[in-house]
């Protein structure tokens, strides 16, 4: 099946398309070569590929394809082939408090929903600005110790914070509810419950769009490989795509915040 990797090249930003199949695996190095040429062409200098890339050793389907098509500036997790209309994902560390930020701009007082909320401790690290409604849910009630302290931290920090018990699939909530939603790994759970659901990601996905106001955003991190393909291309769109991160040389987070179109 298709596979994509990092190979860092940033400066670098051609519309390139690449067939992406078991059989091409041949032809990668000669293209990873072509395109650091090209590079050096276009800007004088080229960032440093990973030597196990460049140099023939071993290296994993995933890194070997995701390497050439990232060299390009370009990701595309749908269909065969990898071309110049699919969104950009940022060879970035992904941060979780500018995940959110990035989330909540806006004009005004906006109204959050913080899926997966947990025990609350992710108000803790100061990813709510003052003003903002934030509305918590989550499966699990949390205890009510941990419930007065995140209130009295969100009350002292100039936002509303309140809990609502609720299934993630079956969201309570009216259509184009919120101006944001917000989660953190949290739809690597699906993989955890008791009594497997198809396509579970991609109903919470559904949900969170639902409740979303139009041009309302969804900010994600999440540690699972490759969950812009339910986030994006199964649910919100190509269109939607305010910026994707990913670095996985450093770390298996992706995260990224798309906008309901």
């Amino acid at each position: 099946s298709p596979r994509c990797v990092y190979m860092p090249a940033p400066a670098l930003r051609f519309s390139v398309c690449l067939l992406l199949t078991s059989v091409a695996e041949a032809h990668v190095f000669a293209h990873a070569r072509a395109i650091a040429v090209a590079s050096v062409r276009h800007t004088g200098s080229v960032a440093a590929a990973p030597a196990a890339a460049l140099d023939g050793n071993p290296v994993s389907r995933r890194l070997l394809l995701r390497g050439a098509v990232w060299a390009t500036g370009v990701y595309s997790s749908v269909g065969s082939a990898a071309c110049a209309s699919a969104y950009t994902v940022s060879q970035v560390k992904p941060s979780e408090k500018e995940t959110y930020e990035v989330a909540q701009k806006g004009d005004g007082a906006l109204r959050v929903l913080w899926v997966g909320a947990g025990s609350l401790s992710g108000v803790f690290k100061g990813l709510f600005p003052a003003g903002n409604e934030v509305v918590a849910v989550d499966l699990v009630r949390p205890d009510r110790t941990d419930y007065s302290a995140a209130t009295t931290y969100a009350a002292e920090h100039g936002y509303q914070l309140r809990f609502e018990q609720g299934d993630a699939t079956k969201l309570k909530f009216p259509d184009g509810s919120f101006d944001v939603v917000v989660s953190s790994m949290f739809l690597c759970q699906g993989s955890e419950l008791d009594v497997p659901v198809p396509n579970w990601e991609e109903i919470v996905v559904s949900e969170i769009q639902r409740v979303l106001k139009p041009g309302g955003r969804f900010g994600f991190y999440e540690h699972i490989e490759d969950i812009d393909k339910v986030i994006v291309d199964k649910v919100f769109g190509e269109r939607s795509v305010i910026r994707v991160q990913a670095y996985p040389e450093r770390t298996n987070v992706i995260a990224g915040v798309v906008r309901k179109v």
